[in-house]
């Protein structure tokens, strides 16, 4: 099952990324012998339009009120005739990709075989996805829900359409959740020190990770922004901290109620239904701020404006801890990038409406910058949130009987397609998660503290315990 395979260290052999001498239509011979290479890297392009769109159309008007009237026209055009030759390129060359990579360009798409796969549930989905048959290619399904949907609401995205997205994406139902990340309920990569890990067990390493990167202590008020259902606030309420979780769904502000009250935890925890951008607290209200893969969803447009207000909340000598997934640019050599563009759109139309902040972790240390905060320590740890889903998958795969009774077959097989795709697109390195501790810029004490906690080599595992219930 390639589901649990991945829970070994070895990964698949990775497809040849050498473009063959008998492949006429490989970039009609000019790519021949060379390695398969975005002309343009795509995802940088993406983000810059997003982040700069508006200021582009202003520019633009500007230039058409004070150039003479026979240029005009050129002014216009040639910024959409870019653009569309942009989108015209993404389809071909992600065709001569994919050819060039040794798939049958005969089949339907690798988009098309898996919605295939979710309406019919014909065929085998670990071939589907690792058999190097289906082309990923940037094909109309793309290019339709790019242009009609992704590019206008991540130019537009203001704070309140998350109050539509958000619930969309999170409200499916304890039993779906239950049936996906089992009793620790935390939705989000975990750490894993080998292949003997449990679900919990590699939770529980994660949580530690991230209590001791904040330096969480006995008395200190902390804020955890996208609480989930509720765990990493209540783990961070047994080191002693006043917890103030914040989500955006009623179904996980009610399970993380309970949790609490279970744990013995409610005078700890308060689990606010709020978006984190309407609330309002004073300045330096936190000693500790955590946002674990929540910030993808406050848009490109937003990243700075969020940042700056995790900003001001957090106390001078405090430390935020950002844990964010992110696509790569697109300049990888010998590697298919447009399989991460297709997994992309997918997410987005049936996993993560609004969540097109999934940025680069360059793109991210820039903007931690200029919010004002100094980045003491980054991981990358893709594969182990590969690792993480591959459990997830696990799961899932062992609740099939009684999700399929409760809503049916085309979902259950939907939900397996994002799990399992999202497997393999996390290991290739065509998404990961990045782990980020921060400090206020200019506060010497917090950056002594921080760089000398987590320093290589300093923090330990914890002992394995049981879940807490």
């Amino acid at each position: 099952r390639f589901g649990l395979e991945l829970l070994s260290p070895d990964p698949p052999a990775a497809p040849a990324p050498f473009c063959q001498p008998q492949s006429a239509g490989c970039w009609h011979g000019a790519m021949v012998g060379k390695e398969v290479a975005m002309i343009f890297p795509m995802f940088e392009g993406v983000m810059f339009i997003s982040a700069y769109m508006p200021h582009m159309i202003a520019v633009l008007i500007v230039l058409a009120t004070i150039v003479r009237k026979p240029f005009r026209i050129c002014v216009v055009v040639l910024p959409i005739l870019t653009f569309g030759l942009l989108c015209a390129l993404a389809i071909q060359e992600s065709r001569w990709h994919a050819e060039a990579e040794g798939y049958d360009m005969t089949q339907p798409s690798l988009r098309e075989a898996l919605e295939d796969y979710i309406a019919s549930g014909k065929g085998s989905l670990e071939e589907i996805l690792e058999g190097k048959k289906y082309p990923p290619v940037f094909g109309k399904i793309e290019l339709m829900r790019y242009l009609n949907t992704w590019l206008g609401k991540s130019v537009f995205h203001d704070t309140d359409q998350d109050a539509d997205y958000l619930p969309e994406a999170y409200n499916k139902g304890d039993d779906w959740f239950e049936a996906t990340l089992a009793d620790p309920m935390v939705y989000t990569g975990a750490l894993y020190a080998g292949s003997n890990e449990t679900v919990w067990s590699a939770q529980q390493k994660k949580l530690e990770f991230i209590a001791y990167s904040l330096d969480v202590k006995k008395g200190d008020k902390a804020l955890e922004i996208g609480c989930g259902w509720g765990r990493l606030s209540n783990y961070l309420a047994s080191k002693g901290a006043k917890v103030t979780g914040v989500t955006m769904s009623t179904d996980q502000q009610a399970y993380a109620k309970r949790m609490s009250q279970q744990l013995g935890n409610s005078e700890n925890v308060d689990i606010v239904l709020k978006n984190f951008f309407d609330l309002d607290l004073p300045d330096k209200s936190f000693n500790v701020i955590s946002s674990v893969e929540m910030a993808e969803h406050v848009g490109i447009r937003n990243y700075n404006k969020f940042l700056r207000k995790v900003h001001r909340l957090l106390a001078d000598d405090g430390t935020f801890y950002l844990q964010v997934a992110g696509l790569p640019r697109g300049y990888a050599s010998g590697y298919n990038h447009y399989e991460d563009l297709v997994w992309g759109l997918f997410m987005d139309e049936h996993v993560f409406p609004g969540a097109d902040a999934s940025c680069p972790m360059g793109w991210v240390v820039t903007h931690l910058e200029q919010a004002g905060f100094e980045v003491q320590s980054v991981h990358n740890m893709g594969y182990h949130y590969s690792q993480t889903l591959a459990h997830w998958l696990k799961n899932w795969e062992a609740s099939k009987d009684t999700i399929v009774k409760a809503y049916g077959e085309r979902s259950w097989r939907r939900w397996r397609v994002f799990l399992a795709w999202s497997v393999r697109i996390s290991r290739r390195g065509g998404s990961t998660v990045q782990w980020i501790t921060a400090t206020k810029s200019g506060q010497e004490s917090a950056r002594i503290a921080a760089q000398n906690r987590l320093a290589p080599g300093i923090f330990q595992l914890p002992e394995p315990k049981p879940l807490p219930t």
